[in-house]
């Protein structure tokens, strides 16, 4: 038996340029069509249709609901319904679709399951806040909700029965249109937009992450080779320091809370948070939440309490110099991430946001600080399918004429590839 279905959508857009992006779906049905009241929402340049793909307890099948004359499976044409299969592509007008099962058991697959119904849209709002299994609810107008599950953003089956439920809960925050932002606790925070910047209210709702993988868990979801799951356990047990780059939701956050887990449970850990998002999985662990704007000052104090190690849950301003100070001045083994599209890319910010803070300080003596206080830069990446891993591991091996020198983790510990020297200038 399916538990789920995988769309593999290839979009062409208005200015006529195809983007991917990827469903999971665990509900028995979906719609897709493209007059913006289905659950998927494709573009449509000449006439309205409508599909819908469903399962009847054993098969799944696809539906014709409005007879489109341009509805086809691997090229053969639909009338009403078709039975499909694992890795068929559908053709929607100018939209394609490749189909994926996703059994039960398997690694890859999403296990959640969207068996819940609600009686009120009141109780429904409250699931999306206490289910501890969401990461992240992106609420799109009533009847698109998005789930941040495991890593993977599924498009759950709930939507609010009232157009003015989601609205009237953002306007009890004291504003009618705009942005808004508030908090519940400390471990949820929305974000919200109200027309007219936006034409219909849309809404986030971010947890503190309460799942933690292992370096293993992560290894088995293809996060990471063993040979490098390998080299970060020795790298945090050498009590090397290490800077996590990556774009958005490429999995920095993930992975920090992972190689915290490698700390010996002696060693104790302060970690500075501008929102606190993570529940730390370590005995000796401090979390201190700065606030926005504070995390530099929240740096310098925390070095008051005495700890083997600092973790800075993202670097984006003057606390950089600040990190780096507390490295070379006897916590080794601190790690943090950074916004970055490559190794080299993310020493060259730290480098910039050091400059930037106005210290009389030279581009040329960051450089140095830089080459003695990191050892390791991870570099993640996240595909067109959403899946994410570590695409580099690059080791800082010294500095030359100011030029910080990088080699490949995989090619320095004996992977059997000679050494490839890279300069950070």
């Amino acid at each position: 038996m399916n538990s789920g279905i995988q769309l593999q959508i290839q979009e062409l857009t208005e200015k006529r340029r195809y983007r991917n992006r990827v469903v999971r779906v665990n509900s028995e049905s979906i719609t897709i069509g493209s007059d913006g009241s289905q659950d998927i929402d494709l573009t449509a340049f000449d006439q309205n249709f409508e599909v819908e793909i469903k399962f009847d307890g054993k098969d799944w099948w696809i539906l014709n609901l409005h007879r489109s004359p341009q509805l086809r499976i691997n090229g053969r044409l639909i009338e009403k319904e078709a039975k499909i299969s694992d890795s068929d592509r559908i053709l929607i007008h100018e939209h394609q679709i490749l189909v994926r099962f996703e059994e039960q058991g398997s690694e890859k697959a999403s296990t959640y399951s969207f068996h819940h119904r609600f009686a009120s849209d009141q109780e429904l709002w409250r699931h999306l806040l206490e289910e501890k299994e969401f990461d992240e609810v992106l609420i799109n107008g009533p009847s698109k909700i998005f789930v941040d599950y495991q890593g993977q953003l599924l498009l759950s089956p709930w939507k609010f029965k009232s157009k003015d439920f989601i609205p009237s809960i953002i306007r009890a925050q004291g504003k009618t249109e705009g942005w808004v932002s508030w908090q519940i606790n400390r471990s949820l925070r929305l974000q919200a937009a109200l027309p007219p910047i936006v034409d219909e209210a849309h809404l986030s709702i971010r947890k503190a992450r309460q799942s933690v993988f292992s370096l293993t868990e992560l290894e088995d979801r293809d996060f990471m080779s063993p040979e490098l799951a390998r080299s970060l356990r020795e790298a945090v047990k050498r009590r090397e320091s290490i800077l996590i780059s990556g774009g958005t939701s490429t999995g920095k956050t993930v992975l920090l809370r992972s190689l915290v887990q490698e700390v010996p449970e002696d060693q104790r850990v302060i970690i500075v948070e501008e929102e606190a998002e993570t529940n730390w999985p370590h005995p000796h662990a401090v979390s201190i939440e700065s606030g926005r704007g504070n995390v530099e000052t929240s740096v310098k104090e925390c070095l008051r309490f005495r700890p083997d190690r600092l973790i800075i849950s993202e670097i984006r301003g003057g606390e950089a110099f600040d990190f780096l100070q507390a490295i070379n001045t006897g916590h080794a083994g601190s790690m943090t991430t950074i916004h970055a599209n490559s190794p080299r890319e993310a020493l060259q910010r730290i480098e910039t946001l050091i400059l930037a803070r106005g210290l009389a300080v030279s581009p040329e003596a960051v450089r140095q600080q830089l080459s003695q206080a990191i050892r390791l830069v991870v570099q993640l990446e996240r595909d067109d399918s959403g899946h994410r891993r570590i695409s580099q591991i690059m080791r800082v091996t010294g500095i030359q004429n100011s030029v910080i020198l990088m080699g490949d983790v995989s090619k320095l510990e004996g992977f059997g590839i000679q050494t490839e020297l890279k300069q950070i200038k």
